[in-house]
């Protein structure tokens, strides 16, 4: 016990928020986040007149849920220097919003001020996300994310609506113990702690009741998609040697899984391959052909990964998108989705249009190691053989940490998501559960289904409330076959996904003008000794 008192305030916040995070997938630590601020804010309160401390703490505690949550970055077979910068970048933007607490709490005091860190918090994550060099890959909410029970009402306030809740459930707990000095043998902070849990997770649950009766048997059309997902390392993907022999594989596998289905009497409708399933350009090669052949014979579609080229391509522009593309037979034009939000130093240059006025800079698209971004989050569209039609929203990759790209692919009518996934760049480590997780916030947040079809991560199918159905086993070369149920609901949040951090926006300001009295909503710091004795 003395050892772990020795252990600062601000490192069993990072501990605590990094172990709460959802790796693996068991066991399930997301409960640690409920109150893995709560040493901070100790800490904070005892720094409240020390900037740099103040600051300090923040930092220390974001670096230390770092290095536990987002480690597996340098697992990256190239570019570690690269990776160091973003992974160090990324920290920092995470801990910017204690700068902004640090003023308010001046201001207000630290009590009053506490009571506005939720509303700061998700304002901070909002404005930070869509920021360039920025890693949306850690925001507060995906320690939730394994709670499908917990969490349905992101359908209203999206993710940030799970970030408010985690901070609020800190706050909570913090004020109700600083007055018992947080003595876990006091009856009644327990008793204080069991109605803040009650209160905190009824809500929620009773949410969850309503959508589960609401959707567990929505009517609609359902297509059938088989899953091709693949297991190739990233060392093989990246050797130029080995691009046509993963085509001929993941080609061979489905004609196999193709002929196996139409022999016994069963049809698929789309057939998915990985992000990574064709890196070439078809319009430069004749492999847009042979897959327009191959989905004539078996009756189906195909969206695969893929390079796509842009109109502009030429010697003095020699970027390629990153590309999702349907092809549906010999007689139909190949549909494109080009990839809109691209990784950071590895796919796109960061602020590259301020880097252009600079002097030498303005040779840019030479460059063609990176991609072109594209701007448009139209559905692409999917006639089966039978002669039904579905909207398809493409989702690659990075996009999935970005929920506004989601939201507007649904507004723009999508049926239904598939997602191609290329997660071999980190190894076969634990983060695998994570991403999956992400895809599962998506599809609560639009209400709407998914295929998930990844090399070497999880690839399985999703329904509108989060739940995984018909997984392939993770690392087995194998596929999967389901029904997926298309949806026309164009959930609160698809249509208003700006709305809930410009409530907390309107919150946050109006609590820092108000002048009100701290002691009518919360326990005086120092209590009589009649009422201790009480």
């Amino acid at each position: 016990m003395k050892f772990l008192q020795k252990i600062p305030l601000w490192l069993w916040c990072g501990l605590l928020h990094g172990f709460s995070w959802p790796l693996f997938e068991h066991p399930n630590l997301s409960f640690l986040a409920w109150f893995a601020f709560v040493p901070l804010l100790v800490f904070l309160e005892r720094n409240k007149d020390s900037f740099w401390r103040f600051l300090g703490g923040g930092y220390g505690a974001m670096f230390v849920f770092s290095c536990l949550a987002a480690g597996w970055l340098f697992n990256f077979p190239e570019s570690t220097l690269e990776v160091g910068v973003i992974f160090l970048t990324g920290t920092i933007y995470m801990s910017i919003v204690y700068l902004p607490f640090y003023f308010l709490q001046k201001k207000l005091s630290f009590q009053k001020a506490v009571w506005l860190f939720p509303f700061l918090w998700v304002i901070w994550e909002w404005v930070y996300l869509p920021l360039e060099f920025t890693m949306g890959t850690h925001l507060l909410s995906y320690t939730q994310s394994s709670n499908t029970w917990l969490i349905q009402y992101v359908d209203l306030t999206g993710m940030w609506g799970i970030s408010f809740w985690v901070i609020l459930f800190n706050v909570l707990i913090w004020q109700a113990g600083r007055p018992l000095g947080f003595d876990l043998r006091s009856g009644l902070f327990r008793r204080r702690l069991a109605k803040i849990s009650l209160g905190m997770l009824a809500i929620p649950l009773l949410y969850a009741a309503y959508v589960f009766h609401q959707y567990a048997n929505m009517p609609g059309e359902s297509a059938t998609v088989s899953l091709i997902p693949t297991q190739y390392t990233a060392d093989f993907l990246m050797n130029p040697n080995n691009q046509k022999a993963v085509v001929e594989e993941t080609l061979m596998r489905t004609d196999s899984l193709a002929y196996t289905r139409l022999q016994a009497g069963q049809h698929t409708d789309l057939y998915l391959w990985p992000e990574t399933g064709a890196n070439y350009p078809l319009d430069f090669s004749n492999l847009g052909a042979l897959l327009q052949e191959a989905t004539t014979d078996w009756e189906a579609a195909l969206i695969t990964g893929c390079k796509g080229v842009p109109a502009d391509y030429s010697e003095e522009n020699l970027r390629t998108y990153v590309s999702g593309v349907l092809i549906s037979g010999e007689d139909k034009d190949l549909q494109y989705h080009h990839k809109t939000i691209l990784t950071p130093g590895q796919e796109s240059i960061p602020y590259e249009q301020w880097l252009r006025k600079i002097p030498g800079f303005d040779k840019l698209d030479l460059l063609s190691s990176f991609r072109k971004k594209g701007t448009t989050a139209e559905p692409l569209t999917l006639s089966t053989i039978d002669g039904r039609t579905f909207k398809v929203g493409v989702s690659l990759c990075f996009e999935q940490w970005y929920p506004s790209y989601w939201a507007e692919t649904a507004r723009n009518g999508a049926d239904f998501f598939v997602h191609l996934a290329g997660e071999g760049w980190y190894g076969r480590v634990g983060f695998q559960q994570y991403m999956a997780n992400v895809s599962r916030l998506r599809c609560i947040e639009n209400r709407h289904s998914l295929a998930r079809c990844a090399n070497i991560g999880h690839s399985l199918f999703i329904d509108p409330l989060g739940r995984f159905y018909d997984p392939v086993e993770l690392g087995a070369w194998s596929s999967a076959t389901a029904a997926v149920k298309a949806s026309s609901v164009v959930s609160f949040y698809a249509r208003f996904p700006w709305l809930f951090p410009v409530v907390c926006l309107v919150g946050l300001t109006i609590g820092s003008l108000l002048r009100w009295d701290y002691a009518k909503i919360s326990t005086p710091v120092f209590p009589t000794r009649k009422k201790i004795l009480a």
